[in-house]
């Protein structure tokens, strides 16, 4: 079977969901989910489904840019993402940071105490480039057991490992300042239309759901 190939989202990788206030500012970074992949353009796929949720749900403008790569991993997401998370033309910075990383250290197979090394240094690397302590939050790995372009046993195989790296972000979360694991829970993969033509990426409306399902659990962290 010949998988169709899916681009990352069109367009700026930067933009604003309107809201009364000075806007929170929000930098997403990360893998090909995070790039969009799937999406026609930034406002469709997941930056901009959660700006819209968080806009709705802190009454706050959101201004958000996205600094991801296709095939970026733990380890591999500083080497060329960082820069990406300000606007070297001015002065916008982010006051907090999702980081969408996993799914491909777990197609690699990467062992959870590496996996979960990789990424306490990845957010190191984030608070020393912006020099400040902003928030990290870290996006709970998918459900890969359930992703149609993995055959049968890989998809079990692929989903359990995911869900033992998934457990470290939680776990270094705890143990990290300022640092939160926000899980995906129960998404609605029975849906039709979720996944891009390449059956392993979110089609926009997985998009708008995992980017609410976000924005709730960020909101309630930022708003206490």
């Amino acid at each position: 079977m010949r998988i169709p190939r899916v681009e990352p989202a069109g367009g700026d990788v930067f933009g604003e969901t309107p809201g009364p206030g000075p806007a929170l500012r929000l930098a997403i970074l990360g893998d090909s989910s995070a790039a969009g992949f799937g999406a026609p353009d930034h406002a469709s796929a997941l930056a901009g489904q959660m700006a819209s949720a968080l806009a709705a749900l802190t009454g706050r403008a959101v201004s958000w840019r996205v600094s991801a790569r296709g095939g970026a991993t733990a380890r591999t997401a500083p080497l060329s993402l960082l820069p990406g998370l300000t606007d070297p033309a001015g002065d916008w910075r982010p006051e907090v940071v999702l980081v969408v990383v996993g799914v491909n250290d777990t197609t690699r197979l990467r062992r959870p105490a590496v996996f979960r090394r990789d990424v306490a240094r990845l957010i190191t690397a984030i608070r020393a480039h912006l020099g400040e302590p902003v928030p990290i939050l870290l996006a709970g790995l998918p459900p890969v057991h359930r992703f149609p372009a993995l055959p049968a046993p890989l998809r079990f195989v692929l989903g359990s490992h995911a869900r033992r790296l998934d457990g470290r972000l939680g776990a270094l979360a705890q143990q990290l300042p300022a640092t939160h694991h926000l899980p995906v829970g129960q998404l609605p993969m029975d849906r039709p239309g979720l996944f891009a033509p390449d059956g392993f990426h979110p089609a926009p409306p997985a998009y708008r759901v995992w980017g609410r399902l976000l924005a709730a659990q960020a909101a309630d962290l930022l708003t206490r």
